[in-house]
């Protein structure tokens, strides 16, 4: 199966402050990372905070400089849907023109062209298309999910990075938003680098996982192989904690 997004031997790190003269100290927060994502597959990512899942995603979306190691898109940037859509969406403006947005980024002039793709992709998450008239605050957290989905999606790329989508939701609408995610995935040929600290979550939708700690990938594999015979310590206490 053909892999979409490739990381060898991946080695980052940040700039903990410059000096008068010269550079600041280097300090080191990945360390030679190795994994690929197919085709159409769901990667899970956990790890606790500071474990190096933001880092990863920033060196990923070419963010994060410093970096020793190859990072091989096999198709277009791919697209983030962030933890809260509030502050990722633009309050100044209806929800038509944030979704026009990206597409005028890609060079799509026709403002009918771009009109009819907001329309269509306002109906894949679950929106009427009066919803194109809305501002942000008119929405509720999972419409303002479904709108931050759509934003990401609409330019079709194949990889989207999907940082604790539903954390911010209660459970129903975590629900929803989860299964809409698998079938845009369907519906588009998606694949997902999914982040969670919620273990149900990942078990849920995710085929396969990596766990982090301390800017290492400490295990990976099947969900279901992971999640029933976790081989490290740290794995465990996830799992653990998550019960």
């Amino acid at each position: 199966m053909e892999n979409i997004l490739e990381v060898r031997h991946l080695n980052a790190w940040y700039e903990e402050g410059r000096a008068l003269f010269g550079s600041g100290k280097k300090q080191q927060v990945l360390f030679d990372l190795s994994f690929s994502i197919a085709r159409g597959e769901i990667l899970g990512l956990v790890g606790e905070s500071g474990s190096g899942k933001t880092s990863l995603c920033r060196a990923i979306l070419g963010l994060l400089p410093d970096y020793e190691g190859e990072i091989l898109h096999r198709s277009k940037r791919p697209q983030m849907v962030f933890q809260d859509p509030f502050s990722s969406l633009n309050p100044a403006h209806t929800v038509g023109w944030i979704l026009q947005e990206p597409l005028r980024a890609a060079g799509i002039r026709d403002p009918r062209q771009r009109q009819e793709m907001v329309a269509e992709i306002l109906e894949k998450t679950g929106l009427d298309a009066d919803y194109a008239s809305r501002r942000p605050r008119e929405l509720s957290g999972g419409q303002r999910q479904r709108v931050s989905i759509a934003a990401a999606v609409i330019t079709r790329p194949a990889l989207i990075i999907a940082d604790e989508p539903v954390s911010a939701l209660d459970v129903t609408i975590q629900a929803q938003i989860l299964r809409l995610l698998a079938q845009l995935k369907e519906d588009y040929d998606l694949s997902y680098l999914f982040i969670s600290h919620d273990l149900n979550v990942i078990y849920q939708i995710c085929s396969r996982v990596l766990v982090m700690q301390h800017g290492r990938i400490v295990e990976e594999g099947p969900v279901e192989e992971i999640f029933a015979h976790p081989k490290h310590p740290y794995t465990r206490q996830l799992l653990e904690a998550g019960e």
